[in-house]
């Protein structure tokens, strides 16, 4: 028997680390997750209407913020900004393989990632972050995957409504990005909300 891939990933946001964890609980079968702090996967589960994990007693056993184990691969997440050079260097010797995920933006507060045709938003959009809709006026998708965005708020909402070349569907809105969107464009001129069950 072959011992278990053995990967990291040196996340850079809690985003991305939400995103790939749960990329891996949809793939792998049996999945124990060794860590304390799970609330932001147990949520992305949730968003991603997928069952939650089963959860150990104790730490990851080697140091990073969260390993999910399954019976045939392990990954292990780390918090990129808390790694020293040394630190960096023996996660990276420790494990077998680097798991990449990159975004079209990601500023640890909002990430925006290509899902085929369409994009998806995960954590908030407010004025700070505004200049992040070059990306979708770039990328001019059919739609965009909303389910993830828990904050919206009104110079957000303006920014992508100027962004959008056309009407563009924003799928699994939450309740505040349903609102503030039709406050905004109360006729659904340019932007539509789809509620759908599985996005």
């Amino acid at each position: 028997m072959t011992p278990p891939d053995h990967a990291c990933l040196l996340a850079v946001s809690e985003e991305q680390r939400a995103e790939v964890a749960a990329d891996f609980v949809a793939v792998e079968r049996d999945v124990v997750c060794f860590g304390f702090d799970l609330d932001w996967l147990r949520r992305r589960l949730a968003e991603d209407h997928r069952p939650p994990v089963e959860q150990a007693e104790h730490a990851s056993p080697c140091g990073a913020v969260v390993t999910l184990w399954s019976t045939a691969h392990r990954l292990c997440l780390f918090d990129n900004d808390t790694l020293t050079g040394t630190r960096r260097a023996e996660v990276l010797a420790g494990h077998d393989g680097v798991v990449a995920a990159p975004a079209l933006f990601d500023d640890g507060t909002l990430r925006i990632t290509r899902v085929r045709d369409s994009l998806r938003f995960a954590g908030e959009l407010d004025i700070s972050n505004r200049h992040a809709m070059r990306v979708v006026r770039a990328a001019a998708p059919d739609a965009i995957d909303v389910g993830s965005l828990r904050f919206l708020d009104a110079g957000g909402a303006v920014a992508l409504y100027a962004a959008t070349h056309q009407r563009m569907r924003l799928l699994r809105p939450r309740l505040i990005t349903k609102r503030v969107v039709e406050l905004l464009d109360p006729r659904a001129e340019r932007l539509v909300c789809v509620v759908t069950d599985h996005g």
